[in-house]
C-alpha cells in the first residue's frame, strides 16, 4: 500500500499529541534537500514543549527547538525530501520509504520506552556539582556541601568546559608521544584564575601528571590573592607572578600555554611568546579584536570596500567580520608555523560572546602543505588589504 506525505504528516501528529513520540531520523535526502540527515526529539524548557531540530550539512550540526505548530509545518516542508524516515513512539518502531510511486511504511510493536522531556539533564560533567571540590569552595563556585551556587553555576560549567579542551589536548599531545608523565604550563592573563586552578587540579589531582604551572597576570592584587589560594590548597607546583607576557623568560620549555581573553593584540603576544618557548600546544580565546577592524578603515585596497561592501558600508557587521577574519589569521599562521590548529566555540554565545577558541598542537606538516598554506596566506593579507601586527611578529617563525 502507497501513502501520500500526508499520511506520515499525520504520524507525527498524531504520535506527538498523544505524547507518544520519542524520536525521528531523516536520511537519504532527495536532491531537494539541504540537509544531509535531520534528528528530531521531544524536549521540554521549563513549561514550554518543543520539537528539537538537529539538521546536519556541510559536516556541521544545527540545533533549534520549534513549538509544536512551527514543528509541524517544517515537517511538512521536509517530509519529501528524504527517502527514508524512522519514527519511534513509546511503543513503535515506524519506518518510511519513499521511490518515485509514494511512500510505504513498516511497523514494528517495540517494549515499551519512556518518555524523556527535560531539556536539563543532568550533563557529565568533569568535575561534578554535590561533590565537594576545595579550590571551588575556596573560589566561592561552591558550598562547603558541594553545591553548586545559582549565581556561580554558568562559571561552573566554562570551567568544565576548559577542561574538555585540556583532556582533549592532553590526549593527543600524549596520542603524538609529545610529552611524558610531566607537563610546564604557563597560562598568559590569568587574571583571578579559576580556569588555572581548575587546570592544575585537574592534572595533578586527577590526572596524576608532575606539573609546574605559572599564572601571569599584570595585577598586583589579583597575583597576591591567587598565591594565598594556592599555597593555602598546597598547590606546591603552581605560582602566579605579576608581569608582561613579553618579558616573560622563566620556563625555557613549554608543553602548553593557555591565554583566555587576552585583548586586542595582547593574543599575539601570548601566541608569539608560546612560540619562542617551543610550546607543544596552543590554546587561546581572543576578546577585542580591533587592529585589523582599524586598519580596515583605512586601507584603500580591502575588499571589505569591494566585493564585500554590504559588510564595510556597516560599521557593526564590520567589526564583526574583522574579529573573525583576526581569528582565521591566528590559526592560518600557526599553520604555517608547523601547528595543526581547530577554531571552535568555546561555550555557549548565551553565556558570553568571546567563546571561539584556538587550538594548535605542534605538527609536521609537509612541504607541499606549507606552500599551499603560504599561498592561502598571502591571498588573504591581499584580500583584506592590511598589514596586521602578527605578520610581522609570527613570520619568523614560518616553516620555510
Amino acid at each position: 500500500m502507497k501513502y501520500l506525505k500526508n499520511d506520515i504528516l499525520n504520524i507525527f501528529k498524531d504520535s506527538i499529541n498523544d505524547n507518544n513520540f520519542i524520536k525521528g531520523i531523516f536520511s537519504n535526502p532527495t536532491k531537494e534537500s539541504s540537509y544531509k540527515k535531520i534528528n528530531l526529539k521531544p524536549v521540554q524548557i521549563k513549561e514550554d514543549f518543543f520539537i528539537q531540530f538537529e539538521s546536519f550539512a556541510n559536516n556541521k550540526a544545527f540545533h533549534k527547538n520549534e513549538l509544536l505548530a512551527d514543528s509541524f509545518n517544517i515537517l511538512d516542508e521536509i517530509i519529501d525530501t528524504f527517502k527514508q524516515i524512522l519514527i519511534v513512539t513509546s511503543n513503535q518502531e515506524i519506518q518510511v520509504l519513499q521511490n518515485k510511486k509514494g511512500f510505504s511504511i513498516k511497523r514494528k510493536n517495540t517494549e515499551s520506552k519512556i518518555l524523556e522531556l527535560s531539556h536539563n539533564k543532568q550533563k557529565n560533567y568533569i568535575l561534578q556539582d554535590n561533590t565537594p571540590i576545595p579550590f571551588l569552595i575556596r573560589l566561592g563556585v561552591m558550598s562547603e556541601a558541594g553545591k553548586v551556587s545559582k549565581e556561580k553555576f554558568n562559571k561552573f560549567r566554562q570551567i568544565n568546559r576548559y577542561l574538555e579542551f585540556i583532556e582533549d589536548t592532553l590526549k593527543e599531545l600524549q596520542e603524538k608521544k609529545l610529552i611524558g608523565n610531566s607537563m610546564k604550563i604557563i597560562d598568559f592573563g590569568c587574571g583571578k584564575s579559576y580556569l588555572t586552578f581548575a587546570l592544575y587540579h585537574y592534572l595533578k589531582n586527577i590526572k596524576n601528571l608532575n606539573i609546574d604551572v605559572i599564572g601571569l597576570d599584570l595585577k598586583e592584587d589579583v597575583i597576591n590573592h591567587c598565591n594565598i589560594i594556592a599555597k593555602d590548597l598546597n598547590f606546591n607546583n603552581l605560582q602566579f607572578l605579576k608581569g608582561d607576557i613579553k618579558d616573560f623568560d622563566i620556563f625555557k620549555d613549554v608543553d602548553l600555554i593557555f591565554s583566555l581573553h587576552a585583548c586586542n593584540n595582547a593574543t599575539d603576544y601570548s601566541i608569539l611568546k608560546g612560540l619562542e618557548l617551543g610550546a607543544k600546544a596552543i590554546l587561546a580565546v581572543p576578546c577585542c579584536q580591533s587592529e585589523i577592524n582599524q586598519k580596515i578603515d583605512k586601507s584603500p585596497t580591502t575588499e571589505l570596500k569591494g566585493v564585500l561592501s554590504p559588510f564595510g558600508n556597516h560599521g557593526i557587521l564590520q567589526e564583526r567580520f574583522s574579529s573573525l577574519a583576526t581569528d582565521a589569521l591566528r590559526a592560518l599562521s600557526l599553520e604555517l608555523c608547523g601547528y595543526n590548529t581547530k577554531v571552535m566555540e568555546f561555550i555557549d554565545m548565551e553565556h558570553t560572546p568571546k567563546n571561539i577558541l584556538i587550538k594548535a598542537i605542534l605538527g609536521s606538516p609537509s612541504e607541499e602543505k606549507l606552500e599551499e598554506k603560504r599561498k592561502e596566506y598571502n591571498r588573504y593579507l591581499q584580500f583584506l588589504g592590511v598589514n596586521p601586527l602578527l605578520d610581522s611578529l609570527l613570520k619568523n617563525y614560518f616553516k620555510k
